[in-house]
């Protein structure tokens, strides 16, 4: 990968600069990819109308994986900002992942209003240091319940 992450000015507007990462996207995906986190498509058919999913399983080793799933039928956009929102989740508040029995929640295909602060505050500063101006990177997380 290239450099291009250097701030010569010093005011805070680095941004990815690889000419092999053309889009917010394929940014967002190698971001995911350099920091060890799986990310995998989830059919539209069985994502019971979930933008998509971040949580913790295991790797090919065993070892906890963070993993976030998205939704095979969303846009580059809204792909991008639920990437972001899912590793903002990972890095910035992981104990919420306690709050589901196995460790995945859900993100919903709704957007919220944008946040201060927390993982859609978060994310929308990752958005905006990959070239994406997104309206809002905050969704509602939620607990999957099992089928019964």
């Amino acid at each position: 990968m290239g450099e291009g992450t250097e701030d010569p000015a010093g005011n805070g507007d680095a941004v990815i600069d690889d000419p092999m990462l053309t889009t917010p996207l394929a940014r967002m995906m190698a971001l995911a990819m350099g920091t060890d986190v799986r990310v995998f498509e989830v059919p539209v058919a069985h994502s019971a109308g979930l933008a998509g999913l971040v949580g913790v399983g295991s790797g090919p080793d065993g070892e906890p994986q963070c993993k976030i799933g998205l939704t095979d039928d969303l846009d580059d956009g809204l792909r991008a900002d639920v990437l972001a929102f899912g590793l903002a989740v990972l890095v910035g508040t992981p104990e919420i992942l306690d709050e589901s029995p196995d460790g995945v929640l859900g993100i919903s295909r709704e957007r919220l209003p944008q946040a201060g602060n927390g993982p859609g505050n978060l994310a929308w500063h990752m958005l905006q240091t990959c070239g994406r101006e997104s309206p809002s990177a905050t969704f509602q997380l939620m607990i999957i319940q099992p089928d019964l």
